[in-house]
């Protein structure tokens, strides 16, 4: 019966008086269930059964009592209920409504009070009262009979300590309940700075990295314009490589057309180089307006860190008021708990350990809010960093495209240079076509005379073979044939510019008087006729090579 205690019961005595009213006091846990059928009875010590009880009284729960408190509650047993005086022992027994025992109180017995001992004279009590008749007044009343008043004093006494006991609870339990609101706002308010902390954070690592993808950018930029320059180094090497090819043009008539498609395929691949430069430039120009408008949103990224940061501070005035509102409230609930006696006492301890805990909590946060202004200089101070490294990179992208202009005129004027070299070529082509016609015509010339030439020389010869001197009648020999095959071989070489007349004047030593002066005859016919009219055209030709490279 023993082992569950739900219900404990205080202040009982050894000895109770059968004429008087016995008060049962007792205590209800947080852990039992109270219920209007529990009740409490009056056993002999040693009994068996719930029915061997020898009276009861149903068990009470003050107002407003709330299940799962504790509760101070009392029962009255009246005397006329109660047992007779004797040696016999007693004890409560609080029973539930499921005739469960809660509780078993410590024993006690009943007794009657002695006629004389407890006797007590009331004289002292009556010296300060006036009498009407000027007589002194001897009372003697029971000893019982006084204890119970003052019982029944004490009892209400103990009553209203009790009702301001639950008063001060029911302040100190409001009290912790605005304490443990405040705290929870507290919490909250720090878990949204924290939160606010973090994203301030995770603003500031964004930002780094875009200052880091900016600076690769750049990085990106220096090695185009680094490209470019290299690729502006080498169309400048390709510029002479060109001069010093029109140069070897100039040299080389012969071999112009093949030179001539090598120059326009480097012209297209020049053209091609442009074109990606020009590409390049203009996608420089969108990484800069990208990373201008990076910039705007980094300085209103800052912005808003700000207008956080002095949210923040406004809330932690907010909280440090309401913390000294809270430390007032409870100085004023300390010198009211102080009134109650040991349960005031035992609040008092509770109520310094939370102010201990406040205090913690204060000091921490002062710590966080250091912490957190300290953060906030030092993420000032980076950013001040950033926009003067954003200046910077702004100053450098305009001497960039400053640069970038140059390269520009710079291009501008090789393009000049290319429709000059164009123009150039051209015109050669166009001589280069004359003089292939004017040669096709001079080789068409050259035939009609060699053919000419034969018709006259074979004249010759049948004439020759028709006269009766017989040197003529004599076959040619095989030393004249080359000599006559070898005409339109000096013809050729006249056209060269070649010298004939010493080939001529050796084959002369060799053959007969008549030929050698009719081959003369024809050859200084040829040649008159063509130093007269094909050979200087192509003399003026060539001329006009040289002084047109």
């Amino acid at each position: 019966m023993e082992e569950t205690r739900t219900v404990n019961f205080r202040d009982v005595a050894e000895n109770y008086f059968s004429d008087t009213r016995v008060d049962c006091r007792y205590t209800i846990s947080s852990q039992h269930d109270w219920s209007s059928h529990d009740w409490i009875g009056l056993f002999k010590v040693g009994w068996l059964t719930l029915k061997d009880y020898h009276t009861f009284a149903w068990a009470l729960a003050p107002e407003g009592y709330q299940t799962g408190t504790d509760a101070n509650c009392s029962v009255a047993f009246y005397s006329s209920y109660l047992p007779k005086p004797g040696g016999e022992a007693y004890q409560f027994v609080y029973v539930d409504e499921h005739g469960e025992v809660s509780a078993v109180s410590s024993p006690f017995s009943f007794c009657a009070p002695r006629p004389l001992d407890e006797l007590v004279m009331l004289e002292q009590e009556k010296n300060g009262e006036e009498q009407e008749d000027g007589d002194d007044l001897l009372l003697v009343v029971p000893k019982a009979q006084i204890l119970q008043s003052l019982l029944e004093g004490c009892q209400r006494d103990i009553h209203e300590l009790h009702k301001r006991f639950e008063n001060a609870d029911v302040e100190v339990e409001k009290e912790r309940e605005k304490w443990m609101m405040d705290r929870d706002e507290f919490e909250s308010v720090r878990n949204k700075m924290k939160i606010q902390i973090d994203e301030l954070k995770d603003n500031l690592r964004q930002s780094t990295e875009k200052i880091e993808e900016l600076e690769q950018k750049q990085k990106d930029v220096q090695n185009t314009h680094e490209n470019m320059s290299a690729e502006l180094n080498g169309l400048l090497a390709e510029r002479a490589e060109n001069h010093q090819r029109i140069r070897e043009l100039e040299q080389e008539a012969a071999t112009l057309t093949p030179q001539k498609q090598d120059i326009e395929a480097e012209l297209d691949r020049m053209k091609e180089r442009v074109k990606k430069m020009t590409a390049q430039r203009r996608d420089e120009e969108k990484e800069k307006k990208d990373l201008q408008i990076e910039n705007q949103q980094i300085h209103t990224d800052l912005q808003t860190l700000q207008e956080r940061l002095e949210a923040s501070e406004r809330s932690t005035d907010a909280l440090r008021r309401d913390l000294s509102e809270l430390g007032s409230m409870q100085s004023h609930s300390h010198a009211e708990l102080h009134q109650v006696r040991l349960q005031s006492a035992q609040i008092n301890v509770q109520l310094s350990q939370a102010n201990l805990a406040l205090r913690e909590g204060q000091a921490v946060w002062a710590q966080e809010r250091e912490a957190l202004r300290h953060s906030a200089e030092l993420d000032k101070d980076r950013v001040q960093k950033l926009s003067r490294e954003l200046q910077k990179k702004e100053e450098w992208l305009q001497e960039e495209r400053t640069e970038r202009e140059k390269l520009e005129v710079e291009l501008g004027n090789e393009k000049d240079c290319n429709r000059e070299l164009r123009a150039s070529l051209r015109a050669l082509q166009k001589e280069q076509e004359q003089n292939q016609l004017e040669k096709q015509e001079l080789l068409d010339h050259i035939r009609v005379l060699e053919l000419r030439l034969d018709t006259e020389t074979d004249a010759k010869w049948t004439e020759a073979a028709a006269s009766p001197t017989p040197c003529i009648d004599s076959p040619p020999s095989t030393e004249e044939k080359p000599q006559q095959e070898s005409l339109p071989e000096l013809s050729l070489s006249v056209l060269d510019g070649e010298q004939f007349s010493s080939h001529g004047s050796t084959e002369q030593s060799q053959n007969y008087n008549e030929n050698d002066m009719m081959q003369e005859d024809l050859e200084a016919e040829l040649y008159s006729s063509v130093i007269a009219d094909k050979p200087l055209l192509l003399f003026e030709h060539k001329d006009s090579l040289q002084w047109s490279y």
